[in-house]
């Protein structure tokens, strides 16, 4: 039998989302952006769309652009400072790659770029506020890390922004990667007061492909391209409605009892943390951490332990999966975390989803203990 416990990747769609996939394909097949009868149809039901996912986050629905996934979200985002006056941006240094590697086109362009350093994970409001200056434009900041969970404290890194405002009379455009939060940590982007904030929708099991970009304040947004002009001007290309409409069932589905749910993720989490702990493993992941994402240092290099997991059935990640694509990425993050050298080397990620059951973490339990025994 197979034990999926590469959540934080990719999760499988669901039931429920992969009907309305298919029923929206077949029954609104017209272009949204199409004025005859089958067109205002289907932006009837984009639009209804929109509506429930402004519902969900709390916010206006005038402030949501349906994308493609969180990577073009946030290069669009970044991808805008190019048509402002250089400044400075600041992220944490352990942000994912669709953040960081905008970095030196905008060095090209005459940005100061600054990657603030995180202390065990977390970047310290003392540390942000000794990097506020007068030309700070950007500061982007995740709010779950994808390879350990680290829970980074947004609200207070974002009133530490504003208050700097308040000595250059501007304001400092306050972005967070979202991704890994969504569902699984307790979540309010007005409470938050961010600027924007990016969401996928293969993360909660909706489909692959689509995605959710917030702007607090639109207006202020200009895209590279228009393109058609759909989403307002703000994303153009046809919208994929049937993953759009997946998107708002899976999230439905997530959100639903969504603390009852994250309890439980949470204690087959410290059930699994515990056995590592017994075996004279280093859980690598803080305390303050993700329920859904658990970091350990396994006692080979973390490419031959996940294939060693994989050969019985058991499927996780040496540290993130996109950072796999890139060599030494997973471990750079983790060194910039002061994770030591050889444990960076071998680090194991775990990831639950809020459908992974007892039983299986008792086997993943089973066959982690198996391997490294050797047996």
């Amino acid at each position: 039998m197979d034990y999926y416990f590469d959540n934080a990747a990719t999760t499988q769609i669901s039931e429920k989302a992969l009907r309305e996939y298919i029923a929206t394909a077949e029954e609104f097949y017209a272009n949204p952006s199409s004025v005859h009868k089958e067109g205002l149809k289907a932006h009837r039901k984009l639009e209804e769309t929109r509506e429930s996912f402004a519902s969900m986050l709390g916010v206006s629905s005038s402030s949501l652009f349906f994308t493609s996934g969180a990577t073009e979200s946030i290069g669009k985002v970044i991808s805008s400072l190019l048509f402002t006056t250089p400044g400075k941006i600041i992220i944490s240094s352990v942000e994912h790659e669709a953040v960081a590697s905008w970095l030196p086109l905008l060095k090209q362009y005459g940005w100061r770029c600054k990657e603030i350093r995180t202390r065990d994970g977390f970047v310290s409001k003392n540390d942000l506020k000794e990097e506020l200056t007068p030309d700070t434009k950007f500061v982007g900041i995740m709010a779950v890390n994808n390879v350990t969970g680290a829970i980074e404290p947004i609200k207070e890194l974002v009133e530490t922004v504003r208050e700097y405002e308040k000595t250059i009379k501007r304001r400092i455009f306050f972005f967070s990667d979202s991704v890994q939060a969504l569902g699984k940590i307790s979540y309010d982007i007005t409470d938050l007061g961010i600027d924007g904030a990016s969401f996928s929708a293969h993360k909660i099991n909706g489909p692959r492909g689509v995605g959710l970009l917030y702007l607090r304040n639109p207006s202020s947004f200009r895209p590279l391209s228009p393109a058609g002009g759909q989403e307002k001007g703000k994303r153009g290309g046809t919208e994929n409605l049937p993953a759009i409409a997946a998107f708002r069932v899976a999230a439905e589905e997530w959100l639903e009892n969504q603390d009852e749910k994250n309890r439980r993720v949470g204690m087959l989490k410290k059930k699994v943390s515990d056995a590592i702990a017994s075996m004279g493993l280093h859980i690598l992941s803080p305390e303050n951490s993700s329920a859904y994402i658990l970091s350990f240092a396994s006692p080979l290099p973390s490419e031959v332990f996940t294939r060693m997991l994989s050969d019985r059935g058991v499927y996780v990640s040496s540290g993130s999966a996109c950072s796999n694509n890139v060599k030494g990425e997973g471990e750079k993050i983790l060194l910039r975390m002061g994770v030591k050298s050889a444990e960076a080397k071998n680090a194991i990620r775990i990831s639950f989803s809020n459908s992974t059951t007892e039983e299986e973490t008792d086997n993943l339990i089973a066959i982690l203990k198996e391997t490294i025994n050797g047996k």
